[in-house]
């Protein structure tokens, strides 16, 4: 932890020399120095990582076009990292659910305000929960991963039969307040979403998100971690870590961070979404706005607003960390994995300066 902050002041120091803030003048100032380009800007992100420990992945794009990669680690099998090797992403996998909904209600199937007893009648409080709180996490229903229950489950169990324990927890708790009134991150409501989103669609949920996203996208590198162990193309280079129990045991992480994808990939899905491919721009602009400014977490559906007018989300499963970021105005796409060193606020300090240079 001290070395993170470490770096992160470090960080703080390096990019204040490129700052576009202007000094008071007198005789002896110098002019500010400016990034201008892309390529400088490149230039001087790769020197400030340089002596900066960091297994994984980052990638920014700008309007199309390759603007920083790097890779440095190792995968699951030891063999050196590429920009195209597959991660999981944890919690950035929220928001292809949220779209899978989209999709589902902008095709009649559904409704953001139906209450979520239509597709679990044995739920008590089913009728005073709608989908909309799931999506923006004000349902008060309490988190499976973080009160320790999905850790429960045993490994030999198939999906069906934990996704039936899971809702029969889910269903038998208290909730942490009314719905509607307050927002609590919890990976339950993802978990129910993908459950409605198999009752609407009549698919099931890997099969719906490859044939409305993945495949419309060529997303060629992007599964879920059920499907790790046939070893398919996209995550040869991944193996299903004993340390991951999101990906041992099955359907606890199913909708809430169940994806794994690299970040060419993940570039795709970003300018997929934003580009009108995936739902519509007013759909779009729903599933950014923040439905809880009350609690100041900008959180929409799957997805939250952040800096410069971009959107995004973070994930984290077991030492793997990722953050996405994505700006449709600007034609930014940013996206990294860590398997082994978080880059936490290190890659946010960098794509912020990035944005702070190029904008306006």
């Amino acid at each position: 932890m001290k070395q993170a902050v470490a770096l992160i002041l470090m960080l703080a120091v390096l990019l204040s020399a490129t700052s576009c803030s202007v000094s008071p003048k007198t005789e002896q100032a110098e002019k500010p120095t400016v990034v201008k380009t892309d390529a400088e800007l490149a230039a001087t992100i790769d020197n400030k990582l340089a002596d900066i420990k960091y297994d994984g992945v980052i990638y920014l794009v700008h309007n199309g076009n390759v603007v920083y990669q790097r890779a440095t680690g190792t995968d699951a099998n030891g063999d050196p990292l590429a920009i195209n090797t597959s991660m999981y992403i944890g919690s950035v996998s929220k928001q292809f659910c949220a779209a899978a909904i989209m999709i589902l209600r902008d095709q009649g199937k559904l409704s953001v305000d139906d209450t979520i007893d239509k597709y679990f009648p044995e739920y008590s409080k089913g009728k005073d929960i709608t989908i909309k709180h799931l999506l923006t996490m004000r349902s008060g229903i309490r988190d499976t991963v973080g009160e320790g229950f999905a850790g429960t489950l045993p490994y030999t169990n198939t999906e069906e039969k934990n996704t039936t324990l899971i809702k029969e927890w889910i269903f038998g708790e208290s909730l942490l307040f009314e719905p509607g009134s307050a927002f609590r991150y919890s990976n339950s409501n993802y978990i129910l979403l993908a459950d409605i989103v198999e009752q609407a669609s009549c698919q099931y949920y890997n099969d719906f998100l490859r044939e409305h996203i993945f495949e419309p996208l060529e997303m060629k590198h992007t599964g879920l971690i059920t499907e790790i162990p046939d070893s398919p193309a996209w995550a040869e280079n991944l193996i299903a870590d004993d340390d991951v129990e999101e990906v041992k045991i099955k359907g606890v992480a199913k909708g809430a961070g169940d994806i794994v994808s690299n970040a060419p990939d993940m570039v795709k899905w970003m300018e997929g979404l934003s580009g009108g491919k995936i739902v519509s721009a007013e759909t779009l602009r729903e599933m950014t706005t923040d439905h809880s400014p009350d609690y100041g977490e900008k959180y929409g559906y799957g997805l939250t607003q952040m800096f410069s007018g971009g959107a995004g989300h973070l994930g984290a499963i077991s030492d793997y960390s990722s953050e996405e970021y994505f700006n449709t105005e600007q034609g930014y796409c940013f996206f990294c994995d860590s398997n082994g060193s978080d880059p936490g606020g290190m890659a946010w300090m960098l794509l912020g300066e990035f944005l702070s240079e190029h904008s306006g």
